[in-house]
């Protein structure tokens, strides 16, 4: 089997949880043979140590950060990166660096006919929250990038894979197929959806000012961090039940944001102190308009999204999508237990979604955490509250169905997972990213076709223009504009 080799640009805490574990235990398998890590100087110190604990052997380059927002590297990094690919016979790419540089990195892996693996978002902006040309650049971004890969593959076919893990998960794969089932048998189109997901953090006034992971301080937030995600998702439950002559021309928009300078109205440092005591003065010496004047221009901390679906000029299905970054927590200690906010820090993840398809049925999805730690799983964590915990109420229309059909039926992970894929020690939608390498390495292996891609680029069109007008309906709501914005939904 020809070897893969490839690099990862990227070295931070999402590639260290997700794509270095998996290519230190399936590297063999696949034949990878990982050649080039790159990060940040300031993270060099943290990179060499978790390397050499975990007897990684690779090439290092550590640089300075750079604006990649035009979709340009450094001049010199490009000529590094590009005589290193040439030398060493590189085809894959890995891309897991903050958002605002994607676009530069993988225009340039693009330009070098290389497979990509990136992360979500496609592109963020700095500013977007408040900028109106940032907003509408990220569907510039999008197309930017989607007309170099098609261009590319008049050449050699590539994947391009966006590292959307819900689209893999198989417990939203069971949703998507329970909602094809009833569209087929009923020309039954989704008419409804409710989504919720509650990030489960408490991050602490000064750790919002600190540029720390999925930061606030450049002008983006929730909605750059994990909103992606349920864009996409949502956008995927509606397009399960499309149906012929029934399909919506247009999507309409309305987003409302909570900011970090509304928390502090929230909580304020008054509160904190209580909560905290004398301690907290060290920690956070502010005070309340202090804060809110430094957190002035950060991005926001929660989203609340209605989205239209248009046809014939008529709404004929509402979608809804609330974003919580400060949530319920299991946190109760002032000083971060580590620089990773998001693992062993009191951080609990609550996710909702309902689905209605008129009357035939109503799928829920249920995932809720009550413990912050994670590192050790159990039988018990598919309950309520465990680690793993994802349930699956379907309701159905009985009668319509026939005698044998149930109203109600209830699935556990545990029940579709029949290849006991999760039995191992970990956390579902962390093994979930997994399935995206399995894809992603299959693929350059000629195991799987294109069409059978589950995340290439190309299908993200929809979910990308989604984030940018949640953007834009924000920017206008601010200017005391209408904040209804809305796009055609277009073939690629």
């Amino acid at each position: 089997m020809k070897q893969i080799n490839m690099i990862c640009i990227g070295l931070g805490l999402h590639a260290r949880n997700v794509y270095l574990p998996f290519l230190l235990k399936y590297q063999n398998y696949f034949n990878v043979n990982l050649k080039l890590g790159i990060d940040v100087k300031s993270e060099e110190k943290v990179i060499r140590n978790y390397l050499s604990s975990n007897g990684i052997d690779i090439d290092l380059l550590f640089i300075d950060p750079f604006s990649g927002q035009e979709g340009v590297l450094p001049s010199d990094l490009d000529v590094y990166l590009t005589n290193f690919i040439n030398k060493f016979e590189i085809e894959a790419v890995l891309i897991s660096t903050e958002p605002l540089v994607h676009k530069a990195y993988a225009m340039w892996a693009l330009r070098n006919g290389l497979h990509i693996l990136m992360d979500k978002p496609i592109s963020t902006r700095e500013n977007v929250a408040f900028d109106m040309k940032q907003a509408i650049g990220i569907y510039e971004d999008y197309k930017d990038l989607l007309a170099l890969y098609k261009g590319l593959q008049e050449k050699k076919t590539t994947i391009f894979s966006i590292n959307a893990q819900r689209r893999y998960h198989i417990c939203h794969q069971k949703v998507l197929s329970l909602i094809k089932e009833v569209s087929e048998q009923f020309d039954a189109p989704v008419t409804s959806i409710q989504t919720s997901h509650a990030d489960g953090q408490w991050r602490l006034p000064n750790e919002i000012l600190e540029p720390l992971t999925h930061p606030f301080s450049q002008g983006y937030g929730k909605c750059s961090h994990s909103g992606y995600h349920f864009f996409d998702i949502v956008y995927q439950y509606y397009l399960a039940g499309q149906r012929p002559n029934k399909e919506p021309e247009k999507i309409e928009i309305m987003s409302s944001f909570v900011s970090p300078k509304a928390f502090i109205t929230q909580f304020n440092q008054s509160n904190y102190q209580g909560y905290f005591k004398e301690e907290y003065q060290s920690v956070c010496p502010y005070q309340d308009h202090e804060l809110i004047s430094l957190m002035e221009n950060y991005g926001e901390l929660e989203a609340s999204v209605l989205l239209r679906f248009i046809k014939n000029k008529e709404n004929i299905g509402n979608a809804t999508i609330n974003l919580t970054h400060n949530s319920f927590s299991r946190r109760a200690w002032l000083h971060a237990r580590r620089d990773d906010l998001y693992k062993k820090n009191g951080r609990v993840k609550h996710e909702f979604h309902s689905i209605q398809q008129g009357p035939f049925q109503n799928i829920q999805v249920h995932s809720y955490q009550s413990k912050d730690d994670h590192s050790v799983n159990t039988e018990d964590d598919y309950k309520l509250g465990g680690n793993n915990h994802f349930e699956i109420y379907v309701f159905r229309n009985a009668a319509m169905f026939g005698d044998q059909e149930p109203p109600l039926k209830t699935y556990q992970l545990k029940d579709i997972d029949t290849k006991q894929h999760y039995s191992e020690t970990g956390l579902t939608i962390d093994l979930a990213k997994g399935f995206v390498m399995v894809e992603f390495f299959d693929f350059i292996r000629q195991k799987i076709p294109k069409d059978k891609l589950i995340s290439n680029i190309d299908s993200h069109a929809v979910s990308v223009q989604i984030m940018s007008h949640i953007y834009r309906s924000h920017i206008l709501q601010q200017e005391g504009e209408s904040p209804l914005v809305g796009f055609p939904i277009q073939e690629y």
